[in-house]
């Protein structure tokens, strides 16, 4: 591999995490902007912190699945980005595109979606050009598929059920600032955790194109990899992150300090529980239906319901996007080579 074709997959990584942190930062620390928790200069400084943390210590997973597991060559010889770099770089740029589009629009669109999307189709490609033969693995796509419809129905239901758990006691508790300030601690807690498993999850995802060359020209440890990855997501959250941390804090239904605490604890617990299995979901899935999960508790009228579908939409787009621009920019690439 030539110094010039390797300084384009960084290059290319690094844009995909910047992306991570434009976008899936609000994932982590919107609800404790839109609960008046914590200013966003401290929530990003947290999410830094901890999502590094996450994608150094357990993001292999969920980088293995997304680099090995979707697109494979007969036999396991070898791995087809390994063989063909310059389409690899030309995935990375595409799962970065459709994300910068929708952060620029706002919305709070899956990283993990983009990538996933932008694998399959440069896959397809390769099998459909043929220089080298390689399979696409649909009944692993199907899996994640399902994952990204579970995830968010499942975060709803976590976050609904812990608030009508816990309210009741809650409302036998006369001195209010003491309430305050434990609500405070719990949110800011859980969105340490979801900084944490968007390390997990994000950036293992994101980089899993770099873990397929990690064992060839790039030559770098699966940790290495994720620090590479977190730093691109502390770069994107400090510099472009606002619009979609106010969409996700602010555009969705009204927070206070414990709908935070239960709608980031709701995703939270979902998205680890499915990256123990090293299936890639959806962050920005998994908090949106927290915080409608939790804003249900008050009636279906607390939740803009306009907001969402467009946001469904978006969902709905991302992988096929995605894909479609993978397809394109590497048959490009071919082309040019």
């Amino acid at each position: 591999m030539t110094s010039l074709l390797l300084a384009a997959i960084l290059t290319a990584g690094f844009y995909v995490g910047w992306n991570i942190g434009s976008n899936d930062a609000a994932n982590a620390i919107g609800t404790t902007i839109g609960g008046g928790v914590l200013s966003y200069r401290r929530a990003v400084a947290m999410l830094v912190l901890f999502a590094v943390l996450g994608a150094v210590l357990q993001g292999g997973k969920v980088m293995s699945t997304v680099g090995e597991d979707i697109v494979t060559a007969p036999g396991g010889e070898h791995n087809p980005f390994s063989e063909l770099p310059a389409i690899a770089v030309a995935t990375l740029i595409a799962a970065g595109l459709w994300v910068t589009v929708a952060s620029s629009l706002g919305f709070p669109v899956s990283t993990s979606q983009s990538m996933v999307g932008a694998v399959m189709g440069a896959g397809l490609l390769i099998s459909a050009l043929g220089p080298i033969d390689a399979d696409v693995h649909f009944d692993k796509l199907l899996h994640i598929g399902l994952s990204w419809v579970i995830a968010p129905v499942g975060a709803a239901i976590a976050a609904f059920t812990l608030y009508r758990l816990f309210s009741p006691a809650l409302r036998r508790v006369r001195n209010i600032t003491t309430l305050h300030r434990i609500f405070s601690a719990l949110v800011t807690a859980a969105s340490a955790s979801s900084a944490y498993t968007m390390g997990t999850n994000d950036v293992g995802a994101s980089t899993g194109i770099l873990h397929a060359l990690s064992n060839g020209a790039l030559g770098w440890e699966t940790q290495m990899i994720g620090l590479f990855g977190g730093v691109a997501l502390a770069t994107g959250a400090l510099t472009y992150s606002w619009k979609v941390v106010r969409t996700v804090g602010m555009g969705i239904t009204r927070l206070d300090v414990f709908t935070a605490c239960t709608a980031q604890i709701g995703a939270a617990i979902t998205v680890w529980s499915f990256n123990q299995f090293g299936i890639p979901v959806s962050t920005s899935q998994a908090i949106v239906g927290g915080i409608a999960g939790a804003g249900l508790v008050k009636g279906i009228s607390a939740v803009s319901g306009r907001r969402l579908s467009r946001i469904g939409i978006t969902w709905i787009l991302t992988p096929a996007v995605a894909a479609c621009l993978s397809f394109s920019l590497g048959f490009l690439v071919t082309e040019v080579l």
